[in-house]
């Protein structure tokens, strides 16, 4: 297919999903979907704007204003962004106010806005969002990283976006979890956030959920490098955010790489050693040297990661891959699209083509699924799905 057919379908796909009401619009990540996926998801948003660019750049920018636009105001909190806003009001039960969760999900924002700003050359985007962009990175520092090692934490694996993976089933006081068990223990977690203010020191002082992820912290690396960008395009200071992003950088490669530990639990930093697809982020990130690159990239194509249709998001050899269960060992295009763009960024244009290529394949042969099994390539999970138009910004 010609990039243009690719567009056209991504459009018909995006503009079924799209949510307006009074203050909002935005892109629903599926449809018809599940009561969920009617809200505002935050790392969804910035994919969706990342896509969106290429079609409609004024529905990226208000893809990205009105995700930050429930960016907490005031309390301990005051600056994050939730992982999701209820813009029918609808969080009262889970989250003890209608409207926002009381946690967040990977910071894209800034990725997504510079993205959408070297289309459309809309600076008031960047104007509207720089205080937002600051006031969110400002949180992290203050309220997930209790150690100051430049690494935040995550209090639920909703933050990470890869909701019911393996590699936070010891965290949650799992072992071997069927798919209802995993998800009362999240709900429940939820439940404990909000009796906790969302503290996660105290949460982890009292045993509770506490882990610093490899591939959060390399988004948050990338996204406070393109804070660098936005900042200098509007004559603001940009060395500082620059320093910023190279700490984080060097905080995971000195912790999570060159140790071979990877995820870190609890504030005495247990590793984590569940292999899966969240170390090649690291590459998006801009946080492994390029000795310890051409090692992760060897990892990558090995069979039991490199399926007939890659990345799965745990090798196959794992003793918990269950490619039909939920974040078990699936391919996603989120995913797929952060290690396309890691590839990239470390001079592996050929394997980054070959992924692009097979995740093309894969969508077309499947249409656009929320996420699929990495060996028949059968669509999973919700359909048609928003995010797996990132396909288009694979397009070469």
């Amino acid at each position: 297919m010609t990039k243009q057919i690719w567009l056209d379908r991504v459009q018909k796909l995006l503009s079924k999903n799209i949510m307006e009401g009074e203050g909002f619009r935005y892109t629903k990540p599926a449809s018809p979907p599940p009561p969920e996926y009617e809200e505002q998801a935050l790392w969804d948003s910035c994919f969706h704007a990342i896509i969106w660019r290429w079609i409609d750049p004024q529905m990226a920018r208000d893809e990205l204003l009105t995700v930050t636009a429930r960016q907490l105001a005031g309390g301990a909190d005051a600056g994050m962004i939730p992982h999701f806003s209820y813009w029918k009001g609808s969080a009262q039960t889970l989250w003890n106010n209608p409207h926002t969760s009381r946690i967040t999900q990977p910071p894209l924002i800034a990725v997504a806005a510079w993205r959408v700003y070297e289309i459309s050359k809309d600076k008031n985007l960047l104007e509207l969002l720089y205080p937002r962009l600051i006031a969110f990175h400002d949180w992290f520092d203050r309220r997930r990283d209790p150690d100051k090692d430049h690494l935040v934490s995550l209090i639920h694996p909703w933050e990470s976006g890869w909701d019911a993976s393996p590699r936070w089933d010891r965290a949650m006081g799992l072992r071997r979890p069927t798919h209802e068990e995993a998800k009362q223990a999240r709900f429940r977690l939820a439940q404990t956030v909000v009796q906790y203010d969302g503290d996660a020191l105290k949460l982890a002082q009292d045993g509770f959920f506490h882990v610093e992820s490899i591939d959060f912290n390399a988004i948050r690396a990338a996204d406070l490098e393109a804070v660098a960008q936005i900042a200098a395009a509007l004559g603001k200071d940009a060395a500082s955010w620059k320093k910023r992003a190279a700490d984080v950088q060097t905080a995971v490669r000195a912790k999570m790489i060159e140790t071979g530990i990877h995820d870190l639990e609890g504030l005495d930093e247990k590793p984590i050693e569940v292999e899966s697809a969240s170390d090649y982020v690291a590459l998006f990130g801009g946080c492994v040297s390029e000795s310890d690159a051409a090692r992760l990239v060897q990892r990558l194509q090995e069979p039991r990661n490199w399926t007939q249709f890659p990345v799965c998001t745990n090798p196959t050899t794992l003793e918990a891959f269950d490619p039909g269960r939920y974040w078990r060992g699936n391919v996603w295009m989120s995913v797929n699209w952060l290690i396309y763009q890691g590839l990239r960024r470390y001079g592996y244009t050929r394997l980054a083509s070959h992924l692009a290529e097979r995740s093309l394949a894969l969508v077309e042969q499947t249409g656009f699924w929320e996420y699929y099994h990495p060996q028949t390539g059968t669509g999973l999970g919700s359909t048609p799905y928003s995010w797996s138009a990132l396909v288009v910004d694979m397009l070469e």
